[in-house]
């Protein structure tokens, strides 16, 4: 079967797929549905979505199964740290060629484990089908997966950026332009942290409030409301339209009586509970349109920056750039490490042959030295 006709087979049956990817399953299929093309798959007696074509539509909407779990990486590493053990024993060029792939692999998973993390994140903040309880637990168990990966990364960063340099110029070159694509990485893992942490807080602030709620529903409903009863007959006189015991026939009432709704009376007992302030009425305004206030744009002048890295050269580009004039601009809006960071990028890349990059990080990001 060519693409375009797995296209339109695809849309001949969209409506099964389409429930079968909502968990539904199924006794009887078309036949051509099932010999055709490996979408559903037989599990006890039932057809269900094939695991392959649920990971390919995961893929294609960006998002992610449940029951995924994000790789640390540390088999890779350890064997990229064996394999240059074994290439400075033998000095076997084939041996080096497989610690470039194996770095190249290396990076393109953790660039695919950020965007499935992301994906996570947003099926779960988003997901209105569960209960809150299971909504916490899913959102704790990735939250205390990140944190796993958060220390797992630091690792990958200090074994891509100490210990496997020095044996190859070439590969060298490859695990310095890795480093540099993977600082955003960094910065977003700790992003997902803070994202889901603050998710989790009030969501879990929300159960705390519907368990609250339906206590008092509860209460409520086997008359067992003397709490709530006391505090609407505490102040009957100010909140009259609520509750007010009568002693001659020892009910309550919820309706104000004739005395209440006269004129002078109403307005006695609301200026007893309420400060009335007098409103003066102002004429309506007759221009067409308000001037609305002018927009202030802001930007960096990166060759500025530039020129005066060349004269202070300074050990720590990123912290010289977070201080300097053009980014402090940006603190009124508390934006300034954004766009700090943003020209550090930029000035490392442009700027390869003048930087030094060094083994060691300072807020997860590369120290890098002007030379």
């Amino acid at each position: 079967m060519k693409h375009s006709k797995l296209i339109l087979f695809l849309y001949k049956y969209r409506e099964f797929i389409d429930k079968a990817y909502s968990g539904e399953t199924f006794e009887n299929l078309p036949d051509e549905i099932v010999k055709e093309v490996p979408i559903f798959q037989k599990v006890a007696k039932k057809y269900e979505l094939s695991d392959s074509y649920r990971q390919f539509a995961n893929t294609m909407l960006k998002r992610v199964d449940a029951n995924y779990r994000f790789g640390d990486y540390n088999e890779e590493i350890k064997l990229l740290v064996e394999q240059k053990e074994l290439f400075e024993i033998t000095q076997d060029k084939e041996i080096l060629n497989r610690m470039k792939k194996l770095a190249r692999t290396l990076y393109m998973k953790i660039e695919e484990r950020d965007g499935l993390i992301n994906a996570r994140i947003n099926d779960v903040v988003n997901d209105n089908d569960l209960a809150l309880e299971l909504i916490i637990k899913d959102a704790k168990d990735i939250d205390s997966r990140i944190t796993e990966l958060i220390s797992a990364h630091s690792d990958i960063l200090k074994v891509l950026g100490s210990e496997l340099r020095g044996i190859d110029e070439e590969l060298d070159e490859i695990l310095v332009d890795i480093g540099l694509d993977l600082i955003p990485l960094t910065s977003n893992i700790h992003l997902y942290n803070d994202k889901l942490s603050d998710f989790i807080l009030r969501t879990e602030k929300r159960r705390r409030e519907n368990k609250h709620l339906m206590s008092i529903s509860n209460k409520i409903i086997k008359e067992q409301d003397h709490e709530l009863r006391s505090l609407l007959l505490s102040s009957h006189e100010y909140y009259c339209h609520t509750l007010k015991e009568r002693k001659s026939t020892n009910g309550v009432k919820c309706l104000p009586t004739s005395f209440e709704l006269k004129k002078d009376t109403f307005m006695e007992m609301l200026s007893n509970a309420l400060k009335i302030e007098r409103v003066e009425k102002k004429a309506d305004d007759s221009k067409p349109y308000v001037k609305s206030k002018e927009a202030i744009l802001k930007a960096i002048n990166i060759k500025k920056i530039q020129a005066e890295l060349r004269e202070a050269k300074p050990e720590n580009v990123f912290e010289f750039i977070l201080k300097h004039a053009e980014i402090e601009k940006f603190k009124e809006e508390n934006e300034e490490r954004v766009f700090a960071f943003k020209a550090y990028l930029t000035i490392v890349q442009d700027f390869r042959e003048n930087i030094i990059l060094e083994e060691n990080y300072t807020n997860n990001i590369k120290v890098a030295q002007w030379t």
